[in-house]
C-alpha cells in the first residue's frame, strides 16, 4: 500500500475507498496483513484521477467506465471526455430546467419526500445537500414526475409497486449502460471524429430506445400469448382424463 501511495499520489483511505466502491478490483492477499497491488493498480489509480480532474466525472459514471475486466483504452478515454457534455442535451428534446429543492418536488408531484429518498439511496436519483437543503438535478426531476405519474396510473404501494419494485430498473440500467458504454466506445475510438460520434450516439439512443421498447411489447405480448394458451389446454387434458376413465 505505501508504494502504491508513491507510486500514485493518492492515500491509502481514499484507495480503500474505490476499492469499496468497486473502481478497484480486491488486491492478492497472501497473508493476513499482506496484500499485493499490481501495475493495474497504479494505471487504474491515474485514470481514475484523470476522469475526475479532467471532466469532474461523478463517481457513478467512472464506475460505469471502469466496470469491465478490460481497462478502457487511452482511445476510449479521450472518446468519452470529448462526448462529455455533448449528447444528452441534443437528444432530450425538452426545455432544459435547473436544480429543485426535493420539498418543492414532493410537494408539487404529491411524492412523499421519504420515498424519494428511498430512490435516492437504491440509485434511481442523485440527491445532494445545499445549505442545508436536499436537492435534485434536472434528471432527479424529471424521473420523479414519471415516478408520480406512474402511481396517478394506478401503480399504488397498496398494490405492491412501492419503491423497492423499482430496483429491478436500476440494477438493469446500470448494467445495459456499461456494457453500452463499453461497446460504442470500443467501435468509434480513434476511429471517426468527433462530430460523427457525436451523431451515431444521438441517433443510436434513440434508435436503441425504440427497439428496446418494440422487443419489450414483443416479448410481454408472447408470454401472455403462451400463458392463454396453456391455460386453455389444462381443461383439455382433464377432459380427455374423464373421458378415458
Amino acid at each position: 500500500m505505501r508504494d502504491l501511495e508513491r507510486a500514485t499520489g493518492v492515500g491509502r483511505e481514499t484507495i480503500r475507498f474505490y476499492i469499496r466502491e468497486g473502481l478497484l478490483p480486491e488486491p492478492e492477499r497472501p497473508g493476513r496483513n499482506v496484500a499485493w497491488y499490481d501495475e493495474s493498480f497504479v494505471r487504474q489509480i491515474n485514470l481514475i484521477k484523470e476522469l475526475q480532474q479532467k471532466r469532474f466525472l461523478p463517481l457513478n459514471v467512472i464506475r460505469s467506465i471502469l466496470g469491465s475486466d478490460a481497462e478502457p483504452s487511452r482511445d476510449e478515454v479521450q472518446t468519452l471526455l470529448e462526448l462529455d457534455g455533448k449528447i444528452f442535451p441534443a437528444v432530450a428534446g425538452v426545455p432544459a430546467i435547473g436544480p429543485e429543492r426535493l420539498s418543492a418536488v414532493a410537494r408539487r408531484t404529491g411524492m412523499a419526500a421519504r420515498d424519494v429518498r428511498r430512490f435516492a439511496e437504491m440509485g434511481l436519483i442523485d440527491l445532494a445537500t445545499r445549505d442545508g437543503d436536499q436537492w435534485l438535478d434536472e434528471t432527479g426531476v424529471r424521473i420523479v414526475e414519471v415516478l408520480a405519474r406512474m402511481r396517478a396510473a394506478g401503480f399504488t404501494d397498496a398494490r405492491g409497486f412501492g419503491p423497492d419494485k423499482y430496483r429491478m430498473y436500476v440494477e438493469f440500467v446500470q448494467w445495459l449502460a456499461r456494457e453500452e458504454l463499453r461497446n460504442f466506445t470500443r467501435g468509434v475510438a480513434g476511429k471517426v471524429e468527433t462530430a460523427e460520434a457525436v451523431r451515431m450516439a444521438e441517433e443510436g439512443i434513440t434508435h436503441v430506445n425504440q427497439l428496446l421498447a418494440l422487443m419489450r411489447r414483443a416479448t410481454l405480448l408472447r408470454m401472455i400469448s403462451e400463458a392463454g394458451l396453456s391455460s386453455e389446454r389444462e381443461p383439455l387434458k382433464e377432459r380427455s382424463a374423464s373421458k378415458s376413465t
